[in-house]
């Protein structure tokens, strides 16, 4: 055989090698990655606890402003009008925040049927002990009530609040949030244990007009979760004193003395 028939046939056996290879690495054939274990179904399990608590945070804000404009409603004997500020104001929020909820509720139901689906297979079952499994079952259960509050709380809305506000100017503007009843407003303060480390409770508050959230410089967008002390700045640099904030709190531009901004 000539040098070159002997590169030729080289290079054609290198060429099947890598094909070899490549085949044996895109198909996966690796049991780890077929099969989930532990590592998977903790990190699943993680991420179901977040977007629970997420979507009760929400949940808490959207019940709240239900529950104010019910109550405002009551009082103008069920007549509110759009020349009534707490109409657009409460309106608004209700609009931004019942968004929010959907979203919410929704991520986390597809979270849960992941998590049911992981905690059941034999690679993963006999790995979880007992303490685990009481806390997935309490988090599916946390995730069922959020899958019943959602409708009602969109009922809700379309009943009470959409025909109130059909007209009317709506429009974001910066303000308080509603805190809890006087009999259990210490709750809105209380510490949650995270990772083993007590830290505030999350808040969904609403922030809107382009600036930032501080401490972080966290763009503005919107509903967002945030945990203790927070102000709206409108420059990066965070030149605002952050302050404790209630459920439902709208952040923004133009902010009138004494506001939570």
């Amino acid at each position: 055989m000539s040098v070159r028939g002997a590169a030729r046939v080289l290079a054609a056996i290198l060429s099947l090698l890598a094909t070899a290879a490549h085949a044996e690495l895109s198909d996966g054939i690796d049991p780890s990655i077929l099969a989930p274990g532990l590592v998977q179904a903790t990190e699943a399990i993680a991420k179901l606890e977040k977007l629970t608590d997420e979507a009760e945070a929400i949940g808490t804000a959207i019940f709240r402003v239900q529950n104010e404009f019910g109550e405002k409603r009551l009082s103008v004997g069920n007549a509110p009008t759009c020349e009534m500020p707490w109409v657009n104001d409460l309106g608004e929020r209700a609009r931004e925040l019942g968004r929010a909820f959907r979203d919410a509720v929704q991520s986390a139901r597809v979270q849960a049927q992941r998590v049911e689906a992981l905690t059941v297979q034999p690679t993963v079952r006999p790995l979880l002990d007992a303490e685990t499994n009481h806390h997935v079952l309490d988090l599916l259960a946390r995730v069922d009530e959020l899958s019943r509050a959602y409708p009602e709380s969109a009922s809700w809305h379309a009943r009470y609040i959409q025909p109130s506000i059909r007209g009317c100017p709506l429009g974001l503007v910066p303000g308080y949030g509603i805190p809890a009843p006087a009999a259990s407003s210490a709750g809105d303060a209380a510490a949650v244990v995270v990772d083993g480390r007590k830290v505030s409770p999350l808040v969904a508050v609403i922030a809107f007009g382009g600036g930032f959230l501080c401490p972080g410089a966290v763009p503005a967008a919107g509903v967002m979760l945030v945990r203790g002390k927070v102000c709206y700045s409108e420059a990066e640099s965070c030149s605002c004193e952050p302050v404790e904030v209630d459920p439902a709190t709208v952040l923004g531009p133009e902010t009138k003395a004494g506001s939570a901004n």
